[in-house]
């Protein structure tokens, strides 16, 4: 059976991170949530990432972009928190900035 890991990823961010701190009522105060959902997370990423080496599996650029996903959250939720400044969701540019 095939671990779907790209599934695993979907939807990520530091949103999904926000949630599980607080809560989708925001009422929460579990701290460790985040950083213990992004260790499983790694864990994933370092088994996908031995069989892409190992030649087991082939959607190296599915692996690149949850690779971006867990960064690109983890960033934001170490940058932002309740009552914080307002940053956007992500800090990548559109791709109509990135090609001029």
């Amino acid at each position: 059976m095939s671990i779907d890991f790209p599934a695993r990823f979907e939807g990520l961010s530091a949103d999904t991170l926000f949630d599980l701190e607080y809560g989708p009522d925001g009422t929460g105060t579990d701290c460790d949530a985040p950083q213990e959902y992004v260790e499983q997370l790694l864990v994933a990423l370092a088994d996908w990432r031995a069989r892409l080496l190992d030649g087991t599996r082939a959607d190296a650029d599915a692996y690149r972009q949850a690779l971006d996903a867990v960064r690109e959250a983890w960033l934001q939720y170490s940058f932002r928190w309740v009552g914080g400044p307002n940053l956007p969701t992500t800090f990548d540019l559109p791709r109509t900035e990135v090609a001029r």
